[in-house]
């Protein structure tokens, strides 16, 4: 079964069956005999960890799977651009929730309705419907809110620019109030994004903000 003929209306991934032969590598998205992973070998060894990452406040916690590597940054885009929601699958694997973080929810970073409307969908959202079915901890997507249409972030290069970009941009639900939330996002970059959406969070009562992501830059 190759990519192409995956279903990713439910939460079989990649792995279910595979069976020795050549199917599309997640990375540099060439036939190959890959792994349960998905991986061919030769990406596999070229995967780098994160970890050990820093985080600042307001976060209380934060687990990135892997460094963002050229092989990585090709394929979240070929997830976020190129509509390939398989990928939400294959990405999975790198996210993690810590016991002791004790989670009561998953709330994925939020995108603009406008921006959801042009993409389709909204890749973090997948990202956290599958880390809750792995988990088991519950998501929404309905506790944090994009309110503002912003400048897309990647493009600026200075982080005090990104901060000003997307201060004041979020808004919450006082339902989490008390809860112990996990982020959850692709990539983390400078973290003016996550950052904001935490304190948000944090102003509306919530006890813990942690973040969960797939992969960021080495710092």
């Amino acid at each position: 079964m190759k990519r192409s003929e995956r279903n990713d209306t439910g939460f079989s991934l990649f792995a279910d069956a595979l069976t020795p032969g050549p199917y599309q590598c997640f990375l540099c998205d060439e036939e190959d005999v890959i792994g349960e992973d998905g991986l061919c070998d030769r990406c596999r060894a070229k995967l780098k960890y994160c970890p050990n990452p820093n985080y600042l406040a307001p976060l209380d916690g934060i687990a990135i799977g892997l460094q963002y590597t050229d092989e990585i940054s090709s394929a979240v885009m070929r997830f976020k651009k190129n509509g390939q929601k398989e990928y939400a699958g294959f990405f999975t694997q790198y996210l993690s929730v810590p016991d002791d973080w004790q989670a009561d929810i998953l709330v994925p970073v939020p995108m603009h309705p406008l921006k959801k409307w042009m993409r389709t969908f909204n890749h973090t959202e997948l990202l956290a419907s599958y880390l809750s079915h792995s988990t088991g901890i519950p998501y929404s997507s309905k506790l944090l809110f994009k309110t503002r249409f912003t400048y897309e972030q990647k493009k600026l290069r200075d982080p005090a620019e990104r901060r000003r970009n997307i201060r004041g941009s979020f808004c919450c639900d006082p339902l989490v109030k008390g809860l112990r939330i996990v982020l959850v996002d692709d990539v983390f970059t400078t973290g003016a994004t996550v950052y904001e959406c935490a304190k948000v969070l944090k102003q509306a009562g919530a006890a813990k903000v942690y973040l969960s992501a797939v992969t960021s830059p080495a710092h």
